[in-house]
């Protein structure tokens, strides 16, 4: 019994001595609790609970198109957007916008949409007004192609694009319904309702054939467009997961070398300390692109060998190698911060861990960022691996080439110069108070 006791009494004292690491072992798992909850509110969520930013072509400015975005207006699921910098959005635009990622929806009502609608409305009609003995109204032959066209962002998971394409659907149907039922009146039919649902509904659908909603791919190309599907998220989202948990062996060793005693030894040798620490950065940068780059491989031929899909590197592959570097880099350059500015291991693995859990959360890795709130979703933007994976999808589903994640470069090149900056200043501290 005095040996437990003895024992329990060591450990407090060991941890008392550790304040830091104690209250990191409470406050890292309290900021993933607040975080996490705040992230995955979204997901349990229903769509139709948020609204989105719809990007809107009109065309046709005729009756249809009127009732359309005087149903969206007055719903709680979009913002129409149908003007930018004091311009109608056109066609090209909105293709241009929703393939950089801008926005994640829009749709273009094209023109002589009414005409098709009406002309398929009186075509009912007059099928009805045969059995009422009522008055033909001009009617031609059915066009099928004057459908409402929807597009979404390449990064869209299919859960979005169906539920945002089952609210649409809704508004069009609505809107074409109203439309009948006008026809109808003006035949002036006794009961429009009971005639409608006398009417054939094979005769429906072969009328209406042409008129609805149908969603479209943004690149008309011939090249081979990848989309979003399990593979293409999952291979490089959890791959870039993977490569920040560098942060728990850098941090590690380096809190190990200086308990040792080795890394004082190495500062008693003239100029060597920031060669051997570019050399870490550097060696350790190196075995984060290759544990990229296995990912890729286990992608490319494992999961298809399960069933799944191959993963698809876009048409510019070649452009994903600086990204890789900047993410590598950045993985590295934070996990030298965290051994820098940590004294023990209490202190800096727990950080290491949750740390990127929390920067993985706020960064897509886990749920869309669109669907955190407004607040997270600025919060985000401080996330390096919010910018690496936004990279990838620039390149591997918007098919992007090199200029569109120069930005995405920029900022994580940012972060590391950053980090470096912090880790530099904190050392040449500990260097001089060992002195």
């Amino acid at each position: 019994m005095k040996k437990i006791t003895a024992t329990i009494i060591k450990e407090w004292i060991l941890l008392r001595r550790d304040v830091a690491g104690f209250m990191l072992l409470f406050l890292m798992p309290a900021i993933l609790i607040v975080v996490m909850a705040m992230v995955q509110d979204a997901p349990f969520k229903d769509y139709q609970e948020i609204k989105f930013d719809l990007l809107l072509a009109d065309n046709d400015h005729g009756k249809l198109s009127e009732q359309i975005i005087s149903g969206l207006r007055q719903s709680k699921n979009f913002r129409i957007i149908d003007s930018i910098d004091g311009k109608p959005v056109n066609d090209s635009t909105l293709k241009h916008l929703l393939q950089k990622g801008t926005y994640k929806v829009g749709i273009v009502i094209p023109k002589g949409a009414t005409a098709e609608v009406v002309n398929a409305a009186n075509t009912v009609s007059n099928k009805i007004s045969e059995k009422l003995g009522l008055g033909k109204l001009p009617a031609r032959e059915i066009r099928t192609n004057t459908y409402v066209r929807m597009y979404f962002d390449p990064v869209s998971k299919p859960t979005f694009r169906m539920s945002i394409s089952f609210a649409l659907d809704k508004y069009v149907t609505a809107s074409c319904s109203n439309l009948l039922v006008a026809r109808m009146q003006k035949l002036g039919a006794a009961n429009v309702d009971s005639t409608i649902e006398e009417q054939s509904t094979d005769d429906f659908k072969k009328v209406f054939s042409g008129i609805g909603i149908k969603e479209e791919p943004l690149n008309d190309k011939a090249q081979t467009i990848a989309t979003i599907n399990s593979v293409q998220h999952n291979v490089p989202a959890w791959a870039i997961f993977g490569m920040f948990l560098i942060v728990i062996p850098i941090a590690g060793n380096m809190i190990r070398e200086r308990e040792e005693g080795s890394a004082l030894r190495i500062e008693l040798i003239p100029g060597t300390h920031n060669f051997v620490a570019l050399g870490k950065i550097f060696f350790y940068t190196i075995i984060c692109t290759i544990q990229f780059v296995l990912m890729c491989c286990i992608g490319f031929w494992m999961l298809p060998m399960m069933g799944l899909p191959s993963l698809s590197l876009g048409a510019h592959p070649a452009a994903l190698i600086p990204v890789i570097i900047c993410i590598a880099l950045t993985a590295t350059s934070f996990g030298y911060f965290t051994g820098s500015i940590f004294k023990t291991a209490n202190q800096a693995l727990p950080f290491g861990a949750i740390s990127v859990v929390v920067l993985s959360a706020l960064g897509g890795i886990w749920i869309p960022a669109d669907l955190l709130p407004e607040t997270i979703q600025h919060l985000a933007l401080i996330s390096p691996l919010r910018w690496g994976l936004d990279g990838v999808n620039q390149i591997i589903l918007r098919n992007g080439d090199i200029s569109q994640i120069m930005m995405h470069v920029v900022v994580m090149l940012g972060f590391s110069f950053l980090l470096w900056l912090i880790s530099t200043y904190v050392n040449r501290g500990r260097n001089f108070s060992v002195q």
